[in-house]
């Protein structure tokens, strides 16, 4: 089975940044932004155009209760909707992301080990899942490591490591409590071996350097194709150049449970052109053309441009800087500035909507108070903003989209 790209958390998002489980701590809160998020799917840590991480899962995850401040656990979560993770990391913040993925064929280096511990007495709680008392056996056991139990499954994220507090690890002979969450496709039992594997040091994995969809292409008969494509409207900056890497991305669904799957990778962007001319990159410009030793390319794709952090460094090349693309006020916006983003009749509404409750918190409330569609909503984002205004009374709490 090859990669498929199903969903995307959005930290900084969320209607609450994070809230608190007992013996836990706090769980940073973000809202589901494309696709679905499915508790214990695979996840990548994603900073700006920076892969920080790679084979984390979500462990464990939880809603608020409505009308109430309680959490409840959830095994999936659609889009727009807020969420509670837990994933092996405590610096999730404002501005990251988590991009979700399956992928059966391609996993973690399991070849060096950190540490071994014995599991002495498995436990499960409703909302927080498998933890485990352990004995340190030999090596170390870290908060946050890769791990897998002797008797099979997916290799797991250590959730919490507590001995008797909150611990950034245990050594050889040190008892301690291990939280697994719901990761575990075999519950652990007592005489289980835990193993943790060792992971190489990157302050990054990988650098995106942009996207762009595929508008047709054109079969060299060489085995390369030559794509005309253009950058999304969302996509602030792209930069690509001869010489880097690529993926190709085919997507499937809707924005409620959107899907991309990459049907190849490792392809390397052998030219580029734009307006008729040859060039080492597309130099700012949101439509070109690109060449790829890759056939099978079907209009609609997304072609993904990436360098990996043992990617030999190529010479930089001229790059025009990107013009910052003004955001439209909804709630100060005239018609005409509203017309940039809307049809006339939208426009109509989002005037008289305003006009009788005085604006919007949010985007998201905007495009709903106006019956935009949800996908229309995501690329709206990019566009406009809502700035403060004092909303009238209604009585009515805004719990969640």
């Amino acid at each position: 089975m090859t990669e498929v790209r199903v969903g995307l958390i959005e930290f900084g998002k969320a209607l609450n940044e994070s809230v608190t489980l007992p013996g836990l701590g706090e769980l940073p809160g973000g809202q589901v932004s494309l696709g679905r998020a499915v508790r214990g799917a695979r996840a990548r840590l994603k900073r700006a155009d920076r892969i920080l991480a790679d084979n984390l899962r979500l462990g464990i995850m939880v809603r608020k209760k409505f009308f109430s401040s309680d959490v409840e656990p959830v095994t999936d979560a659609g889009f727009l909707k807020d969420v509670f993770v837990a994933v092996g990391r405590r610096d999730l913040g404002k501005g990251d992301a988590l991009e979700l993925y399956t992928d059966d064929r391609v996993g973690p280096d399991l070849s060096r080990q950190d540490g071994v511990a014995q599991v002495v007495a498995p436990a499960y709680d409703q909302l927080t899942g498998f933890h485990v008392q352990v004995l340190v056996r030999e090596g170390v056991l870290r908060f946050g490591a890769l791990t897998t139990l002797s008797r099979g499954g997916q290799p797991m994220r250590v959730l919490g490591l507590f001995g008797p507090g909150p611990v950034e690890e245990l050594s050889a002979g040190q008892q301690g409590t291990v939280l697994l969450g719901f990761q575990c496709d075999v519950p652990p039992m007592a005489g289980d071996a835990l193993t943790a594997f060792h992971e190489p040091s990157h302050d990054h994995l990988e650098r995106r350097e942009g996207v762009a969809v595929v508008h047709g292409s054109n079969d060299l008969g060489n085995g390369s194709v030559v794509a005309a494509v253009e950058i999304p409207e969302a996509q602030v900056s792209t930069v690509f150049t001869v010489g880097t890497r690529a993926r190709v991305l085919r997507p499937a669904g809707t924005t409620f449970n959107e899907r991309s799957t990459v049907v190849a990778s490792d392809l390397r962007i052998l030219s580029l052109a734009t307006g008729g001319v040859a060039a080492r990159t597309n130099g700012g410009a949101r439509t070109f053309t690109v060449g790829l030793a890759f056939r099978d390319l079907h209009q609609n794709d997304t072609i993904e441009a990436y360098v990996p952090v043992d990617a030999p460094a190529l010479a930089p090349p001229p790059v025009a800087a990107p013009v910052p693309v003004a955001l439209v006020d909804v709630n100060a916006a005239s018609g005409p500035e509203l017309a940039r983003l809307l049809s006339p009749e939208q426009v109509a509404k989002a005037l008289e909507v305003r006009q009788r409750q005085g604006g919007f918190p949010d985007v998201e409330a905007f495009g709903v108070a106006i019956g935009l569609q949800p996908h229309e909503i995501v690329r709206l984002r990019k566009r406009a903003t809502a700035g403060r205004v004092a909303l009238r009374e209604t009585g009515v709490r805004q719990l969640d989209i």
